[in-house]
């Protein structure tokens, strides 16, 4: 598992982008080779990165595939740290698509807590943006309190919510309260609030929102770029618009 020190510097997040698919998931292009991957974020002056490909199969051979990703890694010789991980699915409250097992093989354990494009998705009673608010947080609060995340994948946006034409009614009802409270539960169970690129770009009010709450509650935030194409490794750029978004 990994847990970084809470930190509020924007350039020193950008040294690590953990949240990174390979070939191995049906959303990462087949450019996404480990010789790639790893030359990629060599170039871009990264220090860490996490191969977190996309759980959605209860068989799915996550940890043969990390394994075999190592070994090639191994090979390549490099200064990097790499963490062999997974896009973990919270799927309902309570409710986690891995093993008990597979989720203690990982290095690092990102759980989606909202993709309700999925078939296998719990969704709330009610399909309104406050229902799809209060189910996301009762999702995460129960992950928190399990012990099986270390981070939180694009929390609580509303993107995969296809039934709102505007994806953004879902965050506007988070209540600040509520935003204190569940980064005050992740906090005190040491899961970090992942950074997300898509999420901040697309919801940037919501976004500072989480991050000044963020820092006067002392949770720990992760960078992921949700890579699924080489040129979505470098951290760089997207650390620039979030000086401006967040700041």
């Amino acid at each position: 598992m990994y847990l970084r020190e809470p930190c509020y510097d924007i350039d020193e997040l950008k040294l690590e982008n953990l949240h990174i698919h390979t070939f191995h998931s049906a959303c990462g292009k087949p450019e996404m080779q480990m010789e790639s991957i790893i030359r990629e974020a060599e170039r871009a002056g990264l220090k860490k990165i996490a191969l977190t490909d996309h759980f959605n199969d209860p068989d799915y051979p996550a940890i043969e595939y990390n394994k075999e990703m190592k070994a090639e890694i191994d090979a390549l010789g490099t200064d990097i740290e790499v963490l062999y991980g997974m896009e973990l699915s919270a799927y309902g409250v309570g409710k986690f698509l891995d093993r008990i097992e597979i989720n203690e093989a990982l290095d690092y354990r990102l759980y989606s807590c909202n993709h309700y494009n999925m078939p296998y998705w719990e969704h709330p009673e009610e399909k309104t943006p406050r229902a799809y608010v209060q189910h996301q947080i009762d999702i995460v609060t129960s992950l928190a309190k399990s012990g099986r995340a270390d981070c939180i994948a694009h929390p609580f946006i509303g993107r995969f919510v296809a039934c709102f034409e505007d994806r953004q009614l879902v965050t506007n009802e988070m209540t600040d309260n509520e935003i204190g409270d569940i980064l005050t539960i992740l906090k005190e169970h040491n899961v970090a609030y992942e950074l997300n690129a898509g999420a901040i770009l697309g919801y940037p009010e919501f976004s500072k929102r989480i991050w000044h709450y963020g820092k006067e509650v002392g949770v720990v935030f992760h960078m992921g770029m949700d890579a699924h194409t080489l040129n979505r490794i470098d951290t760089a750029e997207t650390a620039e618009n979030f000086k401006k978004l967040l700041y």
